[in-house]
């Protein structure tokens, strides 16, 4: 009897520890990237970087703040709603995907430049990043 009540204990243990976390910590206590020094860099120079070596590349950006600035290939919205940013050069093969952490609309427009600065997650076949905030 005395194991199963420790067994139900544990269970409701990690139960709450996993809702805290996953409700109410992570939702307070978000990175934010817009007060860390960061990395200046063209999308261009940043879609280049990835293409010519991921590994490299990851180890001078990734989870890292980088403020990105380049010309506007498309504006969009994601899933949750989320402003989404393509930028580069149309002919090339690999861009840089940027997701606002706002919804509110952007005055630019497609084919201006703009400078956005947020946190990289890597590279698919655009190089990724999160939480950007226009400069």
């Amino acid at each position: 009897m005395k194991k199963i009540i420790f067994i139900l204990v544990f269970l409701f243990a990690i139960s709450a520890s996993f809702y805290y976390y996953t409700f109410v910590y992570s939702k307070t206590h978000h990175r934010d990237a817009q007060t860390e020094a960061s990395l200046v860099i063209t999308a261009d120079s940043l879609s280049a970087a990835y293409q010519a070596n991921e590994q490299i590349a990851n180890t001078r950006f990734l989870n890292k703040a980088v403020e990105v600035t380049g010309s506007i290939l498309s504006i969009g919205k994601d899933q949750a709603n989320h402003i989404t940013i393509l930028m580069g050069k149309v002919d090339a093969f690999s861009n840089v995907s940027i997701t606002l952490s706002s919804s509110t609309p952007i005055t630019q427009k497609v084919g201006e430049t703009i400078t956005v600065k947020g946190v990289c997650t890597g590279s698919l076949s655009d190089v990724i990043i999160n939480e950007g905030v226009i400069k």
